[in-house]
This record gives C-alpha cells, structure tokens and sequence, in this order.
C-alpha cells in the first residue's frame, strides 16, 4: 500500500470517528473531549518522567509531535514546550486538531503525506511519535520516517518512538482491515463499513529492530536505551526507542 492508500484510509477514518481513532476507546464519539484531552495530560507526564534520566533534551523550545492526529498531546506538550508542530497524513484529522486549539498559541498543524518531512534540519529539540510508525503501510517509508526523525531533531535533542516490533502470524491475517479494504474498493461506503459492520481501514506492521537500529547508527544517532514493553507471549511486540545526537 502507498502513503497515498494510507492517506485516504485514515481520512475517512478522521471523518467517521477521530477521538477513537486515536485512542481505540468510546467509539463512536463516545469521548468527552475534557476527558479525551486528560489523557494526553497523563501520556506526557509520564514522558517527561521517563525521559528525566537521559538529561535530554537539553532545551525546551521545539516539539515535533509525529501522528499527531486531532492534536490530542498538543496543550499538554505546550505545558513544556515554547512551540508545538504537529504532523499527521490526513487532512480531516488536522482540520479538527486546528478547530480544536484555535486559542492554543505556538502551536501549529500540518498535513504531509510524504516519507520527507516538511521540517527544517536540527530544529526540533524533541521529536515524538508514539504509536504511528506501526500504521506505515511499507517498511521502506516506515525506516525513511525514522531517519527523517533524526534530522530535524536538534544536537542534544530527544527522540522517542515506538514500534511494533513483532507481530505473531496468526495476528498478520487482520481480517476486519483486509473486509474493509475488499468492500470499500466494491464501493460500499466508510459510514456503514465503520458503523453498522464495525470494521475499520487501518493495518498494522512491524518493524524488527535490527533495521531500526541500523537505521539509527546510519543517520548518525546514539541510541541512548531501547526498551520492550510487552510480555514474551504477547501477541503484538511493542517496543520503545529513546535517541539523541
């Protein structure tokens, strides 16, 4: 599948349901948007604590917040941050971060479908992307976005990224992404798809880490931990980068 494929299906995805779409939770806007915006206050107190070892990064000024979807870490990142960008590949879920955080100063939104962000070299002093690089739909791009991440983050800079590291076969199979995919290209609308079928258009990849670490030595950074979150049966293996250069 293309960026552009991937684009479309998370699209209609930000249009049917965008507070789900990015926690997997009270779907069909289920959400109280208080409520929904708490948790990203929780997911980046925690990363602030998780990162206080590391010393990184070593100023304050810019966060790049890859995935950034309808801006749900937005207000919580400018909590430390002067300024705040965040980048997602579809135009319904950054046009409803924007109406969002209308009075959210410094804090900017962009749409790019592109392997190369549209973002100036050693300008971010830490970049995040939490739960996006599992979602790109080509190993290739997934790596590019990686390498990407490493130059615009700033010397002294924090990257933090997860993966999926391992996927068992049987979970590969994904049946209610792939019904998805066969009925929307028969025509069948993303409303009754999502709605009446509960089904839902995007895939999940995994990423093994010999790559991403080659990757990373490649680009130029120093990996500073990297750490396995789930058990060893665990049937999705996510995993946890923290990098700086």
């Amino acid at each position: 599948m293309s960026l552009q494929a991937n684009k479309r299906q998370w699209d209609e995805l930000g249009r049917l349901d965008p507070f789900w779409a990015m926690t997997g939770t009270n779907r069909f806007n289920g959400w109280n948007v208080d409520a929904f915006f708490q948790t990203g206050v929780e997911q980046v107190d925690r990363l602030i604590r998780q990162i206080a070892p590391y010393e990184r990064p070593q100023q304050w000024s810019t966060i790049l917040d890859f995935g950034c979807g309808v801006g749900r870490l937005a207000r919580a990142f400018r909590r430390h941050f002067e300024q705040y960008a965040g980048i997602d590949i579809a135009e319904s879920l950054v046009f409803e971060a924007r109406r969002l955080h209308t009075d959210l100063s410094q804090a900017h939104f962009i749409v790019s479908a592109s392997a190369t962000l549209p973002i100036a070299s050693n300008s971010c002093d830490m970049v995040y992307a939490w739960g996006v690089l599992q979602h790109v739909p080509d190993r290739t791009s997934a790596l590019c976005y990686v390498d990407e991440f490493v130059r615009v983050m700033r010397p002294g800079g924090m990257l933090m990224f997860t993966t999926l590291n391992a996927l068992l076969p049987l979970y590969r199979l994904q049946p209610r992404r792939r019904i998805y995919a066969i009925l929307r290209t028969a025509g069948v609308s993303p409303e009754v798809l999502y709605r009446h079928l509960k089904l839902y258009p995007h895939e999940v990849h995994p990423l093994p880490g010999k790559e991403v670490v080659a990757q990373l030595n490649a680009a130029g950074a120093q990996i500073l931990n990297i750490c396995d979150e789930s058990p060893p049966d665990a049937p999705h293996q996510w995993r946890t980068y923290y990098v700086t250069k």
